[in-house]
Formats: C-alpha cells, structure tokens, sequence
C-alpha cells in the first residue's frame, strides 16, 4: 500500500490517495481538488506514506497525469504489498544504494531484491568494519587475527569496504548487492555522481545522463536550470580521477559532457588522458574538458628511449630495413633521449606523453618536476 498526499492550486490540505486505486477513486480524488482549488494547476504529491520510509523522496516527482505513471504506482504498491518485512528492509536500502532517477528505477530494484542482502545492526563504518573482521576471523583471515583486534582501526577497515562494494547504511542493517552481482553493477557504475542541492531539496544525478534524466533532475529540485542549484558533493566513479581532475567552476553540463566522453573511451585513450591530466595539470574542470577535446593532439609513448629514438628515423624516412642494418653499429638510446627531450615528452604515472601542436618546453617540464 503507498498513501500519496495530494495537492493542486492553491489547495493547502490536499486529498488522500491510497494505492493500488482504481480509474474510479482517482477520478474521484482529482474531482475533490477541483471542487476545493480556487483555481486549476498541476496536482502535485505533497506527502507518501508506505511501508518503505523513503519511498517519498523517489516518487514525488510522478505525474499523475499519465497512465504509465498511475500504472507504475499501482504495479509498485502490489509489490510493497507482497513483500515480507525483510524484503522491505532491503528494498529501502538498494534505494538509497541504487541510482534513482524516476518511477523506472524504483520498480527495477523492487523487481529484483534477490539481488540484494542486508547485514542487520551494521549502521555505520565502525560498525561494517567488526563484522568484516569477525567474519575475516571465522574464515581464517590472516589479516585479522584475534591478538591484533584491541590495535585495529574497525572505521577503516569499515570504510575500505564500503568504499569497494557500495551499498547503504540504514537503521536496520547494511543493504549491498551480493558478490554475484558486482560485474552487473560495474558495468552500471556512474563516472560522476553530483550531490545537488536547491533550497531544502537534495538531489543525487549519475553522469553521464541523457536528456529526461536531466530534466527529471530539474523537475526534482524545482529549477528550470542547472545553474539555480549549487554541487555540494562530488564522487567519481573512477579513483584515479579524484587526484588529478580539478572539480572548480564545474558544472552540470560540463561534467555530464566530459563523462560521456570518458564512457566512450576505450582503455588505450583513457590512460592517455589521465597522462595528458598529469601532465598538464589543468586549473579548473572546463580546462579538463577542454583536454579531452583535443585528446588527439596527444600522444602515449609507449615505447622506451631505444625504441623511441628509432620511431623517429622512421618519422623521417628510414624503413624497417635501414634500422634492421644500422642497428648492429648504432645506440639509439642516445637519439631516443635527446628526441624525447626535444620533443617535450613528459613522464607521468601513467605514461609518457607528449603534445603533436606545440610540445610542451623544458621550462614546462622543469616546473611539473619541481612540483
């Protein structure tokens, strides 16, 4: 059962709604704002109540004047209906631990709480990081012996388990996918997730997101554009981005931007754009967009100073056939050095890399060394 408060107009005490509800007590209901609203406007949910204390912040935003959304209502109160208390326990943690953007994704978790478990009195980091120690002893975990407990640092061992299988804290338990599930939410992983806030309204947007995710996100905080909200949090999908991807003067559409452009990278030109991040070190996150922009006008060196210093003969002409007969009374370790240096090739951890327009000069590499 979901009880949904609802208003419209200038209509400050709303009507009661209870799901599942058939096409006769809707009508009724929207025929009682009508009688009671001075004047027409949008009905809006004001209030949920169910058995899933968090529901109402990942369905206030249905219209209910569309079909599909009353269906998926009376489909999602069916199943809340039908599910014993431990189900629902689970269902508003994988909630909290699922990117929710809509009336979708919440009937997509209900569907498959299978996939879900729930580790009850676990409700913080402390707390996660006993249970992960005990059950570490029980299997005979040789990082938690049982003489070292008095010295462990539980909130960090809690953290770094969080920290690798997401999920989320509730009063009743840790909620988390189970181990057979962590390919499929890999694979779904977000490169961002921005926390945005307007008002009192919160709102979490997984990057990349297409166009109706975006204005649900909208919708959600009651703006018309992104820049009426502020970012209060970011967390990025990928750890090596968090040190070198500078989060100043970002903002929705950019980050969205650069997600998808890093969504379609493939692996080579990924490590080539950290390098290139590393390298340049970019003030602020419209200059990190930028880099990825013309990504093409960099290249990872892959090879060593004895292999790069023969790529450059052959830049300038020379065959396989040359290097193969020159190679015998030839170092090409020496030529590699001074083209790389020539060249303005950096070093990175991830890579050499240098810059095809305009390499970068000796008084660039001297700073970032220094740095």
């Amino acid at each position: 059962m979901i009880e949904l408060q609802l208003t419209c107009g200038d209509n400050q005490e709303g009507v009661r709604l209870v799901f599942p509800a058939t096409p006769a007590e809707i009508g009724e209901a929207f025929a009682w704002l009508d009688e009671v609203s001075r004047y027409a406007g949008e009905v809006q949910i004001i209030g949920v109540h169910s058995a899933i204390p968090n529901l109402g912040q990942y369905i206030h935003c249905a219209d209910l004047s569309h079909s599909k959304d009353i269906q998926s209502l009376n489909t999602l109160a069916e199943r809340i209906g039908a599910m014993e208390k431990k189900e629902q326990l689970i269902f508003s943690g994988a909630l909290d631990s699922e990117s929710v953007n809509g009336l979708d994704d919440v009937l997509r978790i209900s569907e498959s709480l299978g996939n879900y478990m729930i580790i009850p009195y676990v409700s913080s980091d402390t707390e996660l990081g006993r249970y992960v120690a005990f059950a570490g002893q029980i299997q005979s975990d040789p990082r938690f012996p049982e003489a070292a407990w008095p010295y462990l640092d539980f909130a960090k061992i809690g953290a770094e388990y969080y920290a690798d299988h997401g999920g989320a804290y509730t009063p009743n338990g840790y909620v988390l996918r189970k181990e057979n599930e962590s390919v499929q939410t890999q694979d779904r992983k977000p490169i961002f997730e921005l926390y945005l806030l307007h008002g009192q309204i919160r709102y979490r947007l997984d990057l990349p997101a297409e166009g109706p995710r975006l204005e649900l996100a909208k919708r959600s905080l009651g703006i018309e554009d992104f820049a009426q909200a502020a970012i209060y949090r970011t967390i990025y999908g990928m750890e090596p981005m968090a040190g070198i991807l500078p989060m100043d003067r970002v903002s929705v559409e950019d980050a969205n931007d650069l997600a998808q452009m890093i969504r379609e990278m493939s692996e080579t030109d990924l490590l080539k754009y950290l390098a290139v991040l590393s390298a340049e070190q970019p003030e602020d996150f419209p200059d990190a967009l930028r880099l990825a922009q013309e990504l093409d006008d960099y290249e990872r060196i892959v090879e060593g100073t004895y292999e790069y210093g023969q790529s450059v003969l052959r830049r300038i002409g020379a065959d396989d056939e040359i290097i193969d007969t020159i190679e015998e009374y030839m170092d090409f370790e020496k030529p590699g050095e001074d083209s790389m240096l020539e060249d303005g090739v950096r070093q990175t951890e991830y890579g050499m890399v240098r810059r095809r327009s305009q390499p970068f000069s000796s008084c660039e590499m001297k700073e970032m060394t220094m740095n």
